[in-house]
């Protein structure tokens, strides 16, 4: 698949595909971490930590990495907590996840807790953590039946807890599907 960058005649800074990282003579072109860091964005948002890696498996030192990074920063192309707020919010809305399996996946990004924390709590102001619990539930009940209630409900909490939701929204969310079946330890 062609970059969209490179699609639309865009070839980064100083008109190169950004492919190339390696100079004359062996040596590290010092704007190809520059380069390589904007194709890597053009392709899709990245968090500073995640960008850092990829560019460190290209092979370009600590210097040049920092470098691309502080001028992507400075420049507004890199901001950790609007992509940790747009990658919650579309992890969210498209795989019904949980606050808890959020922070999880943003971690793993690289994202700083406090990025994470602000992310989390601005995704409370968009939309209730039962609320979406209860549309995973919802769609989840369609794959229980004709299993017993308390296989089921096994299942339906265990599907909850792997999304990242709280023990007191699942614990509600069973009794609510099988308000027959008791609680247990």
């Amino acid at each position: 698949m062609e970059r969209e960058g490179a699609a639309r005649g865009w070839h980064g800074p100083g008109g190169s595909t950004g492919q190339g990282a390696e100079g004359t003579a062996g040596e590290t072109d010092p704007s190809g971490a520059w380069e390589a860091a904007v194709a890597l964005l053009a392709m899709r948002a990245r968090s500073s930590e995640e960008l850092r890696r990829r560019l460190r498996q290209r092979r370009f030192s600590r210097e040049e990495i920092e470098a691309a990074i502080a001028r992507l920063t400075a420049a507004g192309y890199l901001n950790d907590a609007a992509f940790a707020l747009q990658w919650a919010l579309a992890r969210q809305a498209r795989q019904g996840l949980g606050p808890a399996r959020l922070a999880r996946e943003l971690k793993a990004k690289g994202v700083g807790d406090g990025e994470v924390a602000a992310a989390l709590e601005s995704l409370r102001g968009e939309r209730d953590e039962r609320q979406v619990a209860a549309e995973a539930a919802a769609q989840r009940m369609k794959g229980l039946r004709g299993l017993p209630a308390e296989a089921a409900r096994r299942r339906l909490a265990a599907s909850l807890e792997r999304r990242g939701f709280s023990v007191e929204v699942i614990l509600d969310l069973c009794r609510q599907h099988f308000p027959s079946v008791a609680d247990t330890d």
